[in-house]
């Protein structure tokens, strides 16, 4: 942990911003649960892949499951607000009910599990961590099932995919262009790389907005052309990805996620096979 970070902390309280921290649990003693439970911290979202030794620690490190859960167990001791946070992996999709079980255990108010986006050192590992087709339904039944028995509980990127394929059972046809909405990204929220450079959220790492050793941040989040153009609607056009034209899938492909078109629209980049559902449910038909 930062030496500074109680210096940050106090800084972020005295403006009129909302705080929430992500944090893997594993350095929350008693001592620090304490210690943050002064602070106006709306809430803590911590990252839990499993809901056991067996299924988390191949994914994150021998012994990261016994201080998750203790890092958790502290801050409710303070009843500290908890949203779990869980990517879905090959690793551990056979265990989203585990989990949910798990966090309602532990006092979490909820439970978010969300998709991997493939960037980062997700891009490296990308063959290790991607669910088949077949797997991915599966998954997705699955949580049909857990949103009728848990309701608001469970939430996240998931979620809205079941809730895609609804749509695309109701209405299959998508009208160009294709309008990709804003998201939290330069409209609640950026992310301040080590480096000083400011970007629009943590998940669009190297797409920089301006550099706070050079302006201030205020500067760049009310200036920055790059800050403007996330906040605006997408639009693609049908002949910028002709060999999707009359997919049912597009949904799924350009608007489950704002970062999806805006890193890896169609089949057009280098890891073309993660996007492309109606090839993959053709194959597995």
């Amino acid at each position: 942990m930062r030496k500074d970070f109680f210096t940050i902390l106090e800084a972020l309280c005295k403006l009129k911003i909302s705080i929430s921290l992500n944090t893997n649990g594993t350095l929350i003693t008693k001592e620090l649960a304490k210690r943050l439970a002064h602070y106006p911290i709306k809430v803590y979202t911590v990252s839990l892949d499993g809901s056991s030794a067996e299924v988390q620690e191949p994914f994150r490190g021998k012994g990261s499951f016994d201080k998750n859960i203790a890092g958790i167990e502290n801050l409710r001791e303070e009843k500290c607000n908890v949203l779990i946070s869980t990517i879905v992996t090959r690793f551990n999709y056979k265990d989203v009910e585990n989990i949910v079980l798990l966090a309602r255990k532990l006092g979490a108010g909820q439970v978010r599990f969300n998709d991997v986006v493939y960037v980062g050192n997700a891009v490296c590992y990308h063959q290790s961590l991607l669910m088949s087709i077949k797997e991915k339904f599966e998954l997705l039944e699955k949580f049909r099932e857990l949103r009728n028995r848990f309701g608001s509980f469970i939430t996240g990127s998931i979620l809205q995919i079941v809730d895609i394929m609804e749509e695309i059972k109701a209405k299959p046809k998508e009208k160009f262009p294709l309008q990709i909405y804003s998201c939290g990204a330069a409209t609640k929220k950026c992310a301040i790389r080590p480096d000083g450079w400011v970007v629009p959220c943590e998940i669009v790492w190297d797409t920089k907005a301006g550099n706070i050793r050079e302006r201030s941040l205020s500067d760049i989040w009310h200036n920055s052309p790059v800050f403007e153009a996330f906040r605006q609607t997408l639009e693609i056009k049908e002949e910028e990805i002709s060999e999707c034209k009359g997919c049912e899938y597009l949904r799924l492909c350009y608007k489950g996620h704002r970062c999806q078109p805006y890193y890896y629209p169609g089949r057009r980049f280098e890891h073309k096979e993660l996007y492309c559902w109606r090839e993959d449910v053709a194959a597995v038909s």
